[in-house]
């Protein structure tokens, strides 16, 4: 499906609801749909959906990566952080402290942390972006505490490195 296929199938679905703008601040978890080494362009005539997911709603653009696809892009997977632990759920320390977390790198996430996300799309239409060097990181799902902890509790955060590639830079103002 070509990227104007996919916004069509997505304006069709009564599983997505085309918004205005982005209302999510960036936050951590979120979904991640790009394959290592990928780069792709945010559109200047992007549509921003939406989708229920569990009790969440996740909101994202359709982009076409330099490999063809077509892929759903949710902003809010540039910021994240990981608070790693071990195989049974608890956190890793180090001279009994907690590790700090880790965090996904590049100049994107360095232009993205702090700020409004509709906005900062907006600067950043036309600019090219790259997903790599990506790692996966054993953390604690959501919601559980670190006393009640167990293998089963251990899931993945993917943090990965952004970066701008080309020319066009984000239009701050």
């Amino acid at each position: 499906m070509n990227y104007l296929e996919k916004i069509a199938a997505d304006q069709a679905s009564s599983q997505r609801t085309e918004v205005g703008s982005f209302s999510n601040s960036f936050r951590s978890q979120t979904l991640t749909n790009l394959e290592e080494g990928e780069s792709f362009t945010i559109p200047e005539d992007y549509k921003i959906f939406e989708r229920k997911i569990g009790d969440n709603r996740a909101q994202y653009m359709n982009v076409q990566t330099d490999k063809g696809r077509t892929v759903e892009f949710y902003p809010t997977s540039i910021c994240k952080i990981a608070f790693e632990v071990d195989a049974n759920g608890k956190n890793i320390r180090e001279n009994g402290r907690i590790v700090p977390p880790k965090r996904s790198t590049g100049d994107v996430v360095s232009f993205c942390e702090g700020k409004a996300i509709d906005a900062t799309m907006k600067s950043m239409k036309g600019c090219t972006i790259k997903y790599d060097h990506v790692q996966r990181i054993p953390t604690r799902a959501f919601g559980v505490k670190e006393e009640d902890a167990t293998a089963n509790d251990v899931t993945t955060t993917v943090l990965a490195t952004w970066s701008f590639v080309g020319d066009k830079r984000p239009q701050v103002g």
